[in-house]
């Protein structure tokens, strides 16, 4: 599938920021990526006294690591190796220092090659370059363990610390795969007939989309209505774009570019995948479709999830494209909470839900004012879907006004 970008505004301000960033860094230095015999004290721990390193972890760089090794099939080792190198190296956190002139998640340095330090500095490009190296690494030692592999890639005069932060390793990844899942729900409708049909989305090298209509009463034949949307490391939604009463399918390519494909459905499968924004729902970001204006046409919202908490909102103009992206609130479900759209109200346009699971399992909500924004967030459920329950939203009712589900996936789930 190919991959075009004009540089947005948006983009740019990004490019600018980081680039800011990495000038005013002291020069850093990123563990070799073969072994070397001079002093390299690129570790979390030993940087302390130099180089703060934070104890606790960025939850945006672990869904930008977990993105990239999907984007490349990474196997489980492979995988597991990246965690386990980026918390040995930064406790995944984005480092504008380091020993010499390391920096960055995975320490990674100029001077051996790794890159520029503007480079280094986007986590998207540094994970790249680990991943990469470390599916080479992992085809020529089969045998090596995901420590052994991180080791092989990064060339630390400390070794063995890769292996004994495996544990931490798996407990972050575990948190990344929820990170990347965050799903309130979406319409199913694909051949127009207001029955709900289901999709699955193999996301391998051959990215099919399947789809199961329904009969009212039992699901069809699973049968390809694409042979090639949404590879690893994407983000497949659902939604009608064009307000033809048919559910048509959307791809968000995270990452640099950040490519938005839609897939329209012509009721027995669907057309082919065009470009429909050029730059949304970077990286980390955690995108969502739902109609915020009321116009019948399904639009593309994403949530920064991180310290800002933007939530910025892109209209669909019906035939061929999503509008240039704004700002639609200033600080909503920001990283740990779980963000959703649904119209609450039953006016017509989606609205704006978090929760903030946890201990204290909040629920709050911002209603649109089917313009250009949506409005301050409102407590609205002070106990629901806490810490290892998966929420949803859907009319469950039948009144034209979301509900809010909680599925407690326990042993009395």
């Amino acid at each position: 599938m190919p991959r075009s970008r004009r540089l947005s505004a948006r983009a740019a301000g990004f490019a600018a920021a980081g680039l800011l960033i990495a000038v005013g860094a002291a020069p850093a230095q990123a563990a070799d990526p073969t072994p070397k015999p001079p002093r390299n004290l690129a570790n979390a721990e030993i940087l302390d006294a130099s180089c703060y390193v934070p104890p606790t972890h960025d939850p945006s760089v672990l869904v930008n690591v977990l993105r990239v090794a999907r984007a490349h099939n990474a196997n489980a080792k492979v995988t597991l190796a990246a965690f386990e190198a980026g918390w040995v190296e930064s406790h995944m956190n984005n480092l504008p220092c380091g020993d010499k002139d390391s920096i960055g998640v995975f320490q990674q340095r100029p001077s051996y090659g790794w890159g520029t330090v503007e480079q280094i500095m986007d986590p998207w490009y540094a994970a790249t370059q680990f991943v990469t190296r470390a599916i080479v690494k992992d085809r020529a030692n089969p045998g090596a363990t995901a420590g052994q592999l991180a080791q092989l890639v990064q060339g630390s005069a400390f070794p063995s610390r890769y292996d004994e932060a495996e544990a931490k390793a798996r407990a972050l990844l575990a948190e990344a795969e929820r990170g990347t899942a965050l799903f309130g729900g979406g319409p199913t409708d694909f051949n127009g007939d207001a029955k709900a049909d289901i999709v699955t989305f193999s996301q391998n090298p051959e990215a099919d989309v399947y789809v199961a209509p329904s009969t009212g009463d039992a699901f069809g034949e699973a049968k390809v209505w694409h042979d090639f949307f949404a590879p690893g490391g994407e983000t497949p939604l659902t939604g009608d774009f064009n307000g033809d009463q048919k559910t048509d399918i959307v791809t968000f390519a995270h990452g640099p570019e950040a490519d938005v494909y839609v897939s329209l459905s012509n009721g027995d499968g669907f057309g082919p995948a065009t470009v429909w924004h050029d730059f949304f729902a970077q990286r980390h970001e955690v995108p969502a479709v739902g109609d915020v204006n009321g116009d019948g046409y399904d639009d593309i919202v994403t949530f920064t999830h991180d310290a800002d908490a933007k939530v910025y909102v892109a209209l669909s103009n019906g035939t061929d494209g999503f509008h240039l992206a704004t700002v639609w609130h200033d600080f909503f479900s920001p990283s740990g909470e779980f963000p959703a759209l649904g119209d609450i109200d039953g006016d017509g346009d989606d609205d704006l839900i978090t929760f903030t699971q946890g201990t204290t399992a909040d629920v709050y909500a911002a209603l649109s004012n089917g313009k250009d924004a949506f409005g301050t967030g409102k407590l609205v459920h002070d106990h629901f879907a806490p810490a290892g329950e998966l929420p949803r939203i859907g009319d469950v009712n039948g009144d034209k006004k979301d509900d809010i589900i909680a599925f407690t996936q326990g042993t009395e789930s």
